[in-house]
């Protein structure tokens, strides 16, 4: 057997397993909801799994109207997946299921042969650019390589860094530079500064954007974060919501009080769903995903509220979330009110903390399920007096409460609140409240 033979045999068999279990990478826009339900019951109903990264994906869908920064980090997910891979992008929901059935055939066939030719010949023009990229900088005579060798005590000290124009290829929420020079390593992560932090030392800083597309993390929303090792020293958020989007809110957007009840109880399960995977616990987060999906497809009936109930007692008797959540984020009810925050997250009892808010969450669902009339402001509060959706306040919050903590228990305080992409898509986005933008 040759080895064309032999790679083809091969070939044919990754396309085979990825055709029979597609990795989809979702990627729900702003205002694509309702969408992204339809798409993880597709991908449940074709025997595929939600891809966490792009390493692990075959398939890249897209739903909803995505803007245009969205649409670029589209396509630096699409670079990163291996193949055999396709991609596409549906807008309404009706349409989820007939775009994910036409996408999953094409992971086989002459199509993925040529997608790996045409990565090929990119790699290669790349490593060629590259190539006489560093013979130009070597060639550029020896007065240019006396002087770095006299400066820095020896040849080649800098070879392996380059100055550019400043303008550093992440920019978000400062300049990423190294001194102020615009320094950037391999694959364009900035290099990090100095500064001292609080206990008098001097370490480094690197300016890192959390979003738009994590797993497990509100899609379009972004967090310009400024690090230190893994700690938070600052914070900037903003959603990248389409002018094109409905406009429309899936959670509180739902009519008549029978379908709203069961909107929001299927809002804070999708939440719960959500903040237990981001705390580690898969299982529990796939009981409250199948809690969601049968609370939104009929009226809650005995034998749903018993099956919740029985989660909700495995979830809260968990000592290990408890640890994991106990004393982070917490929101006093003074800056609740400053800020506006609504909906469980200001109702929520002492502490405050991330704890508090999931457990508020569980009581209100449990109430729902059981016929408590709803909440006339929505499922995370009623409209800032300025205008603003809901998430705005809840967004705030998540802001205020961010610096200081490390990058995990970050992730665990963005999720207890959960603020909803959706609500931007009706107003024009704005990342900080008009307060907080006078003191810049």
């Amino acid at each position: 057997m040759g080895l064309k033979t032999l790679a083809r045999g091969w070939r044919e068999a990754l396309e085979g397993c990825a055709a029979r279990r597609p990795h989809v990478l979702l990627v729900p826009c702003p205002g694509g909801t309702g969408a992204r339900m339809a798409a993880e019951a597709a991908v449940a109903r074709l025997g595929g799994t939600l891809a966490p990264t792009p390493a692990d994906a075959d398939v890249l869908l897209v739903v909803g109207e995505p803007s245009g920064e969205l649409c670029e980090a589209v396509e630096s997910l699409w670079a990163q997946m291996p193949g055999p891979r396709v991609r596409g992008r549906a807008v309404l929901p009706e349409a989820v299921g007939g775009v994910l059935e036409g996408l999953v055939p094409r992971l086989s066939g002459a199509e993925q042969v040529r997608d790996a030719a045409g990565r090929d010949d990119e790699w290669s023009a790349r490593q060629e650019q590259s190539g006489e990229h560093a013979a130009h900088r070597g060639g550029n005579g020896t007065h240019q390589g006396h002087e770095e060798d006299h400066h820095n005590g020896g040849p080649g000290a800098h070879d392996a860094e380059e100055q550019d124009d400043g303008e550093g290829e992440h920019q978000e929420g400062g300049t990423g530079g190294h001194g102020g020079h615009g320094m950037r390593m391999p694959g364009g992560l900035g290099m990090a500064e100095t500064v001292p932090d609080r206990d008098g030392l001097t370490l480094d800083v690197l300016h890192v954007a959390l979003g738009p597309v994590l797993p497990e993390w509100p899609t379009g929303l972004v967090l310009d974060t400024v690090l230190q090792g893994d700690v938070v020293q600052e914070a900037r958020g903003r959603v990248l919501a389409s002018s094109r989007a409905s406009g429309t809110v899936f959670w509180s957007d739902a009519g008549e009080p029978a379908t709203r009840r069961r909107r929001t109880a299927a809002c804070y399960l999708d939440s719960m769903g959500r903040l237990l995977a981001v705390a580690g616990w898969q299982a529990a987060a796939r009981r409250a995903r199948a809690l969601r999906d049968q609370v939104l497809a009929a009226e809650p009936d005995g034998g749903l509220r018993t099956e919740f109930a029985r989660w909700r007692r495995r979830v809260e008797r968990s000592a290990l979330l408890r640890w994991s959540t106990d004393g982070v984020g917490v929101l006093s009810p003074e800056r609740a009110t400053r800020l506006g925050v609504g909906g469980p997250a200001a109702r929520a009892g002492a502490p405050g903390d991330v704890s508090a808010r999931w457990r508020q969450w569980l009581v209100e669902t449990d109430a729902l399920l059981s016929g408590a009339p709803v909440p006339e402001e929505g499922p995370r509060g009623g409209a800032l007096r300025g205008g603003g959706p809901p998430s705005q306040a809840l967004l705030d919050a998540v802001l205020e409460l961010l610096p200081g903590l490390e990058l995990a228990a970050a992730r665990l305080v963005v999720a207890s609140f959960d603020p909803d992409p959706d609500e931007w898509c009706a107003v024009p986005p704005s990342p900080v409240r008009p307060e907080r933008e006078e003191k810049r």
